[in-house]
């Protein structure tokens, strides 16, 4: 009985110390490799590794306070009362741009944040597979050529194939008459000839020609004006809208800011960009990207290595993408603001585009977007049917609008007009003046 009691204690005390030893192993394990997401969280917005940021780099800053002699755990939660003390480490860095504020983690925590710092090594720069597939463009054109040689090697068949008849023809006729043909009819007058054999089937083939022609030539000339669907011009920088509005959800108003309270969205300042290009100098995706946020250091004349401004500026011209008439009246705060337009409504899914681009009426039609109600059009994209369209449409929302409040009372004093207007419980734009000439031509 003894003897079992013995193994069965040996047997837990056994189970208990291997549960420890995992559970070391386990919290060891987690500590590494928490080290990067507490870097990511609590210090990536102005430390690197390896290059200077809004905060100096990392990498080595544990063993430079150790050497010294200082506390960087101190520090590290609360800095002022290191740069109070004279702490000489603190005060070498004190005044590095934007300062440092306490982020109140565990000694472990920095424990695991600097072992992941020291420990790291810049990524290689990704291997880009040389694309052996033409460009949009270049297949484009190298399909017209495709078919251009096609067509005259067709058109040199035809030509030899006639010549080879008009021969067999002359040397039949010769045969048959006994003598030679001394005259052989012309090219244009065997044309003449067939055409005049042949009376029926030229005029049905002149009509249809006649009729194609009509009418892809007033198609085209229909076109004359409109903004062409998928419209993409180059850029002077390859900014991504995929990446910031979509990888990085910033919202379309921290850059097109005058949106709300402006007639025009606004391009966004080489001052918003430096609101974080100034820490953010490399891009995730490479040398071409880090390449394009240089150009932007360039234009607001700052030089990276100093982290200082030159003063030297060069200006960006952008390139216009949305380009209304000069005689229309288009003004942004009033549908953004007043009328609660999504702007995927008009500008579609932008945080899927990586150059400005304008879009088509069939893919906003297509989008569903979780929590935004979008019109659905038929019109070609800003032309004036479109607009007439939407404001024909589109319901307008009265509730909590000041705007609204003020018209909804006056329409109260006219009971007629507001019997017209709300009685089917909706309001639509043109209602309160949408289809007025005078409001969108002056």
């Amino acid at each position: 009985m003894n003897l079992f009691l013995l193994k069965k204690l040996k047997t837990k005390d056994l189970t208990l110390g291997l549960s420890f030893l995992f559970f070391m192993l386990i919290s060891f394990s987690s500590t590494a490799q928490d080290g990067k997401a507490l870097f990511k969280q609590n210090c990536a917005a102005c430390h690197k590794p390896l290059k200077d940021g809004t905060g100096p780099a990392l990498q080595g800053a544990k063993a430079k306070w150790e050497a010294a002699g200082d506390d960087i755990y101190a520090w590290v939660n609360n800095p002022q009362a290191q740069y109070d003390a004279g702490v000489e480490s603190a005060l070498a860095i004190q005044y590095q741009p934007g300062g440092m504020a306490g982020i109140g983690v565990s000694k472990e925590e920095i424990d695991a944040i600097l072992k992941y710092v020291d420990e790291y090594t810049a990524p290689l720069p990704p291997v880009t597979a040389i694309n052996t597939t033409a460009n949009p463009g270049t297949e484009q054109n190298n399909s017209w050529l495709m078919w251009l040689i096609i067509g005259g090697i067709l058109a040199m068949l035809i030509v030899a194939l006639w010549g080879v008849r008009k021969q067999l023809y002359y040397a039949v006729k010769e045969k048959e008459e006994g003598k030679e043909v001394e005259e052989e009819e012309s090219f244009g007058s065997e044309v003449k000839s067939w055409m005049g054999r042949n009376l029926k089937l030229v005029s049905v083939l002149g009509f249809v020609i006649t009729g194609t022609l009509v009418y892809y030539g007033a198609e085209e000339l229909y076109k004359v004006g409109l903004v062409p669907e998928g419209y993409n011009p180059e850029q002077p920088i390859a900014f991504s809208h995929k990446i910031h509005a979509g990888a990085n959800e910033i919202d379309c108003q921290y850059c097109h800011n005058s949106v709300s309270k402006s007639k025009s969205a606004g391009i966004p300042t080489v001052n918003v960009c430096m609101n974080c290009h100034k820490a953010i100098g490399e891009a995730t995706s490479g040398e071409k990207g880090t390449a394009e946020i240089a150009k932007i250091h360039k234009a607001a004349g700052w030089d990276p290595d100093k982290r200082q401004y030159t003063g030297k500026t060069e200006p960006i011209r952008w390139v216009k993408v949305h380009n209304m008439p000069d005689h229309v009246y288009f003004n942004h705060s009033q549908h953004v603001t007043v009328g609660e337009i999504e702007c995927e409504n008009c500008h579609g899914d932008v945080k899927t585009y990586t150059t400005g681009k304008i879009s088509g009426t069939e893919t906003i039609n297509n989008l569903e977007l979780e929590g935004k109600k979008l019109v659905k059009l038929s019109r070609p994209l800003l032309t004036m049917g479109w607009c007439i369209e939407c404001h024909a449409t589109a319901d307008v929302s009265t509730k909590g609008n000041k705007y609204y409040d003020e018209i909804h009372d006056r329409l109260k004093k006219d009971k007629e007009l507001y019997k017209s207007v709300m009685e089917d419980g909706k309001v639509k734009v043109k209602e309160f003046g949408g289809w007025e000439c005078s409001k969108c031509h002056y």
